[in-house]
């Protein structure tokens, strides 16, 4: 139990460096877009959303009991037209230590998820136990990101940095986890 913690202990830190260097270094700058008009967009959208949460701009009221119709008739009458998805918060809160603990854990979680499944497995090569790893990344990508980029067609630009963030900071870990992992005293690729 001690090599599945101490390996996905290194796994999420390497992760979570990667992730910070990313980003801290400015590496994603192009995240997110700019328009130079967010103070009267901000002072719309304080004026007409409720509260916290995601918003699909146009959408039917879901207490409304002919929805399902209301539904079909403004994707039908707003073909080719514009629309919005909006993560739409009422205050910003700072960085706070809750956000770098939370990503921590979650680095950590996934280092000891591949750490548990590399150290029980019948790995014998290094490129096997570097393939299974990766292959957790892979399908949090295609289940994930790209799931998302396809049904609600997010932008390149916002899939980008998350791609980067999965699969290069994943693959550190796993060129670690490969090597932590080694059956003998050899390293056999």
């Amino acid at each position: 139990m001690k090599k599945i913690a101490l390996g996905g202990l290194v796994a999420g830190f390497i992760y979570f460096a990667f992730q910070s260097i990313m980003w801290m270094g400015g590496f994603h700058n192009d995240f997110s877009q700019y328009t130079s008009n967010s103070k009267v967009i901000l002072d719309v959208l304080n004026q007409n959303l409720t509260g916290d949460g995601l918003y699909m701009i146009p959408s039917a009221d879901p207490n409304s009991p002919t929805k399902d119709k209301e539904e079909e008739e403004l994707m039908t009458n707003n073909l080719g037209k514009p629309w919005a998805m909006i993560f739409y918060h009422q205050q910003m809160d700072g960085m706070s230590a809750s956000y770098l603990l939370l990503g921590v854990l979650y680095a950590m979680l996934s280092g000891f998820l591949v750490a548990f499944v590399l150290y029980y497995g019948a790995f014998e090569h290094y490129s096997i136990r570097f393939a299974v790893s990766i292959c957790f990344a892979l399908f949090a990508l295609f289940q994930g990101i790209l799931d998302d980029m396809n049904w609600f067609s997010f932008p390149w630009h916002y899939i980008k940095a998350e791609m980067i963030d999965l699969l290069l900071g994943w693959t550190l870990s796993s060129l670690w986890l490969a090597w932590y992992f080694n059956k003998s005293n050899k390293l056999i690729l």
